[in-house]
């Protein structure tokens, strides 16, 4: 068979099936779908779907193919779903042959479903239509806005209370505080010492250390006997009953007495000097008896209550050109012999300044008691001293043992005394 008569015997069955294609078309596919028995499901667009529902509008395959090319489907569908119902989306049309028992009709809560929700038909829930809901030009949605307005008003008014309220709080808070601070001073005033007790508590301290615990310095510039005088002046005119300590002469002969500072010293046995060795040799005999001359006159004219001024001026002199030599010869002498020397110079200018300020007169009268007898044991001293106002000068290098002895019983006539008073 030549060429031509095969295409035209191809062309022939193509027309055929053609013509006979609205028919078998059908036949594929499911015709019996009715939309109003079952429903419309908007979620199956698919053009098997589709094609079915035209289908049953009584369309033919070439029309709907002519119409939308896409519904021409390429391929024959099987015309029975056996896990459907025949025509029937049972999950899609309540109450329908296969239909979901989990569906509820109308709105109905089913029987068959606990998960159904009662509240979605407005015969189980009254507030399926909210008055206050709906378009914006609505009553609901007016008295919605004015609620608003009133309920944020209150909460203003509020807020304002509550601003009000805490303020009161922080008043009474500050004013608790005030309280506290003021509470807080006079504590620390009621339990601060003043200046006052301050000064008592370290004056009985230092009493306490002088009577048992002096250092020989203080003992011998008098500061130590000094202050157990004025603790002991404090209590003037009480009597008490205590073992006399009696102070002997030797003892007594080298105190030194003033009512100023310093003392006569050196200078109190009617000015004769005991010069150590060092300084005799270097004054030499005639410096040496010019000075002892001039010092016995100086003495002498203030018992008379005459103060020779330059006869105090040339002893000045005298005395600093002897500590010139000496701190020349310092190499030279041995220390000790040095210091003796050095001590010297110093208690005879200390003499010398006690003379011209009018100090003599109050050493004299102090040894002229000793004598007499009138002084010689610690009460009577102690009443000497107290009654004419003296006090003790520092001691020369002789008479620092006679000093050590006399602090001794002072102290204990001083604490006798005080815990005679309770003190």
């Amino acid at each position: 068979m030549s060429t031509t008569v095969r295409r035209l015997a191809f062309g022939s069955l193509v027309l055929a099936a053609l013509l006979a294609g609205g028919g078998a078309a059908r036949a594929q596919f499911v015709t019996g779908f009715s939309p109003n028995a079952g429903g419309f499901n908007p979620y199956l667009a698919q053009q098997q779907y589709m094609y079915n529902l035209n289908m049953a509008r009584g369309a033919s395959v070439n029309s709907m193919a002519y119409a939308n090319p896409s519904l021409a489907l390429p391929y024959a569908q099987p015309a029975y779903n056996p896990y459907l119902g025949y025509g029937v989306n049972p999950y899609t049309v309540p109450g329908a042959v296969g239909a979901n028992p989990y569906t509820p009709y109308g709105g109905t809560a089913s029987a068959y479903s606990p998960y159904s929700n009662p509240y979605t038909s407005a015969m189980t829930n009254p507030y399926m239509y909210n008055p206050y809901s709906g378009l914006y030009n609505s009553p609901g949605f007016t008295l919605m806005g004015s609620a608003d307005v009133m309920r944020a008003y209150g909460s203003v008014i509020n807020k304002q209370e509550e601003a009000r309220i805490s303020r009161e709080k922080y008043y009474q808070e500050q004013v608790k505080t005030d309280k506290d601070k003021f509470d807080l001073r006079m504590y620390i005033k009621a339990n601060t010492p003043s200046w006052t007790d301050q000064q008592l508590a370290a004056a009985k301290t230092t009493l306490k250390r002088i009577q048992g615990l002096s250092s020989p310095a203080e003992v011998s510039a008098g500061k130590s006997m000094n202050y157990l005088l004025d603790d002991v002046r404090k209590h003037r005119g009480k009597e008490f009953s205590f073992s006399k300590i009696d102070l002997p002469e030797d003892v007594l002969s080298h105190l030194n007495v003033t009512t100023n500072a310093n003392g006569l010293g050196i200078l109190r046995d009617s000015g004769k000097l005991n010069w150590p060795p060092v300084l005799a040799g270097l004054a030499g005999n005639n410096v040496r008896k010019e000075m002892d001359t001039r010092a016995q006159a100086v003495v002498q004219n203030a018992a008379k209550g005459t103060i020779d001024r330059n006869a105090l001026n040339d002893l000045g002199m005298q005395i600093e050109q002897l500590r010139t030599q000496l701190l020349k010869k310092a190499n030279d002498i041995p220390t000790q012999q040095y210091l003796d020397a050095k001590r010297f110079l110093n208690d005879l200018d200390d003499a010398r300044a006690a003379v011209a300020s009018g100090e003599a007169k109050a050493q004299f009268d102090f040894q002229n008691l000793v004598k007499e007898g009138k002084v010689n044991d610690v009460a009577d001293l102690i009443k000497t001293m107290v009654d004419r106002g003296w006090r003790f000068a520092p001691a020369t290098g002789t008479d620092e043992a006679a000093y050590r002895a006399l602090h001794s019983a002072l102290a204990a006539y001083d604490v006798a005394l005080n815990s005679h008073t309770g003190e």
